[in-house]
């Protein structure tokens, strides 16, 4: 009889907590849509800044930023206002997450399309996906945590990319690329080159088509595959504690190869492309 008034208790206290939308106890989703326009003038830029969330950013005609933001929390509708979506105006334009109230249950998903001419100059989130989408950018960042980093078309200059537990994925920039992620691979295509590409517990593609300094490429327990420019000058460094090391179709005057090490030269030689690997492969083909 006591453990049955005990169970009925635990009912009743959990009933209650439902009804009484207690933050403890999950339930439905609530969720609070934000929407803003922002006139902004030519060649301006942005930033954006979130805690938990995703942020997609992308391309429309006109001369305005268009922001939209989702609030969602499993922990009723007075948990979402814990944070606020503020946006700041000048140059940069500012979008953030502003938190609240302690520790707040909620999670922020951003859609937000700029005019061709406005620059990206940061992304910073947590726990969800930051997607490009023809957007310019210059010396811009990219930094999320337990989530991907995918890029399709980025006009204008350099962008470095960072993340853990989540894979990078660059193509069409035209600027210089720099990204270091954790427990995921990386891609890099149709960029105007790269300076560095760090991972670990992962694969690493990319294609190399033009140097303005050494590049440092590694992974661990993950295969390496780099498509050189027929026309680089460089010096080639590439190194594996346990793999193969493939060379095809390239003008490489080799120094020094064995098993797990190849040293040679490209072209009239120049800056260094080091390539470092444990538990993995380095496949060197002409782009």
């Amino acid at each position: 009889m006591q453990k049955t008034g005990y169970a009925a208790l635990a009912l009743l206290v959990l009933a209650a907590a439902l009804s009484s939308g207690c933050t403890g106890v999950p339930g439905l989703e609530a969720t609070e849509e934000f929407n803003r326009t922002v006139a902004v003038e030519p060649g301006s830029g942005i930033t954006v800044i979130n805690h938990n969330g995703g942020v997609n950013v992308d391309v429309r005609e006109g001369e305005a930023v268009s922001i939209r933001a989702v609030k969602r929390s499993a922990y009723g509708e007075s948990e979402l206002d814990k944070v606020r979506i503020e946006v700041t105006e000048g140059d940069p334009l500012r979008v953030e997450t502003v938190r609240t109230g302690l520790n707040p249950q909620v999670s922020v998903e951003y859609t937000i399309s700029l005019p061709p001419t406005v620059v990206l100059r940061q992304v910073e989130s947590s726990n969800g996906p930051i997607t490009l989408s023809g957007v310019r950018v210059n010396e811009t960042d990219l930094l999320t945590s337990n989530g991907p980093v995918l890029v399709d078309g980025a006009p204008g200059g350099d962008l470095a990319a960072v993340s853990s537990n989540g894979r990078i994925e660059v193509r069409g920039a035209e600027g210089y690329v720099a990204a270091t992620t954790s427990n995921a691979p990386i891609t890099v295509e149709r960029s105007g080159g790269v300076t560095s590409l760090e991972t670990s517990n992962g694969r690493i593609s990319a294609e190399i088509p033009a140097l303005r300094g050494d590049v440092d490429i590694r992974t661990s327990n993950g295969a390496v595959a780099l498509r050189l420019a027929e026309d680089l000058d460089a010096r080639l460094v590439a190194v594996t504690s346990n793999g193969r090391i493939a060379a095809d179709n390239l003008s490489l005057r080799l120094d020094e190869s064995s098993g797990t090490r190849l040293v040679g030269t490209l072209g009239s030689g120049g800056p260094t492309i080091a390539v470092t690997t444990s538990n993995g492969g380095i496949d060197l083909s002409a782009l």
